[in-house]
């Protein structure tokens, strides 16, 4: 194994520090004018200065540059994008150690049940991240088939991250349901994730059972915020 300088303490305290609280996703459209490290950076602290126990970035300068503001948890993914397989959160192993690299605390990955390029099924990729490293991985998962799968294969927690988001067939977002069950089927930490935009919704997911729940688009997205306020007027 690559790296051992992660402890099994230290993969219990990173969640452990997280639990009840409020992660906030800073990521922002590319192409914009706050699409830079520093403005990630400055946006992940505004939001811990409010409260935030945790923050959900993309990209490995972005996590590199709130690691030197904050000593928060740092849930890390890269999103990459390919015509030959429909996985884009966290695709390869490499992606897994430069954001282990750049100060991610916990790495996002894509654990549903599709492929990755060459036909890599979920379970030989977390093999040959093992192969590499001990870091926390959260498994993004569409459904209880692959979260139960990612808690079979020693993932530290399952966000419902990509619920509506895949073939599968799913409720309108925020899915409180996928939650409730992911809660009754799995005894690691459950992350909701994916749609939540108001405060009832944090407060139901809590009263499911969720360990703590992730909001981005409703606070830190002033793009898409702004085009739905102009639909609504035109």
């Amino acid at each position: 194994m690559r790296n051992v300088s992660v402890s099994r303490a230290q993969q219990v305290s990173a969640l452990d520090s997280v639990k009840g609280g409020l992660i906030v996703s800073c990521q922002v459209p590319d192409g914009t004018p706050i699409d830079t490290p520093a403005f990630i950076a400055a946006q992940a602290l505004t939001v811990i200065q409010a409260g935030a126990v945790g923050i959900r970035a993309q990209g490995i300068a972005n996590v590199a540059a709130i690691g030197k503001v904050t000593d928060k948890p740092i849930l890390g993914l890269v999103k990459r994008y390919s015509d030959n397989s429909p996985i884009y959160i966290t695709p390869s192993v490499q992606d897994v150690l430069e954001l282990e690299a750049a100060g991610a605390t916990i790495i996002a990955v894509d654990a549903t049940e599709r492929l990755r390029l060459g036909g890599v099924t979920f379970e030989k990729f977390l093999n040959q991240v093992r192969a590499e490293t001990n870091i926390p991985i959260l498994a993004d998962v569409d459904t209880v088939e692959a979260a139960i799968v990612a808690e079979a294969l020693g993932c530290e927690a399952v966000a419902t991250t990509l619920s509506g988001y895949t073939e599968k067939p799913a409720p309108p977002l925020p899915n409180i349901k996928l939650v409730e069950k992911l809660v009754k089927r799995v005894k690691i930490p459950v992350v909701a994730e994916g749609g939540f935009s108001r405060p009832e919704h944090v407060t139901q997911a809590f009263d499911a059972g969720a360990w703590t729940v992730c909001i981005g688009t409703a606070i830190t997205n002033p793009f898409l915020l702004t085009k739905n306020f102009l639909e609504a007027i035109n």
